[in-house]
C-alpha cells in the first residue's frame, strides 16, 4: 500500500512538472453600431454582434482579436452565446477559436473556448478546449474575458 501511494504521488508530481497553464486575457469595447438586436417576443431577445479587441497571454505574447457572434436571451431560462474569433499575435501567427457559453446572466458567465486552427506557434493549440469567464463593464460598453488552459510541456 505504501508503494502504491508513493507511485501515485510520484506520477502526480511528474505530471505537474510536464504541464503548464496557458492564460489569455481579452479586452474589447462594444460599438452599438456593430450590434443588431431582434426582440422576438417579450420572452426572447436575439443579438448579433461583432467587435475588435486586444489579447495578451501569460507567456508574454499579445495581439489583436476580431470576433463575431450571437446571443440568445430567453427570459427566465438564461443565455446562449456562440462567438467566432480570429486572433493574430505580434509576429503574425494566427489562431481561430469558438467561444460557447450557456449561463443565467448576460452580464457575466463561464463558458468554453475551443481553438480550431492555428498557424506558427498556435498550431499546437488546435483542438484544445479551455475554460473562460466573461464580465461586462457596467454600461455594457466592453468586456473583460479571462481564459485558462492546461497544456502538456511535450
Amino acid at each position: 500500500m505504501k508503494y502504491l501511494l508513493f507511485i501515485l504521488l510520484n506520477c502526480l508530481f511528474i505530471n505537474s512538472l510536464l504541464s503548464y497553464d496557458f492564460e489569455v486575457e481579452m479586452l474589447n469595447s462594444t460599438d452599438p453600431n456593430n450590434t443588431h438586436i431582434v426582440k422576438y417576443s417579450d420572452l426572447i431577445i436575439y443579438r448579433q454582434f461583432k467587435y475588435t479587441g486586444n489579447w495578451k497571454d501569460n507567456l508574454g505574447d499579445w495581439g489583436k482579436l476580431d470576433c463575431a457572434g450571437n446571443h440568445t436571451i430567453i427570459k427566465e431560462k438564461g443565455i446562449i452565446l456562440k462567438n467566432y474569433c480570429k486572433g493574430k499575435n505580434k509576429n503574425g501567427d494566427i489562431f481561430w477559436l469558438i467561444m460557447d457559453r450557456k449561463s443565467d446572466s448576460f452580464d457575466a458567465g463561464i463558458g468554453r473556448i475551443t481553438y480550431n486552427k492555428g498557424t506558427g506557434k498556435f498550431e499546437k493549440y488546435e483542438g484544445a478546449e479551455c475554460v473562460y469567464a466573461i464580465t461586462f463593464l457596467p454600461d455594457r460598453d466592453g468586456t473583460f474575458i479571462k481564459s485558462k488552459c492546461k497544456f502538456s510541456s511535450e
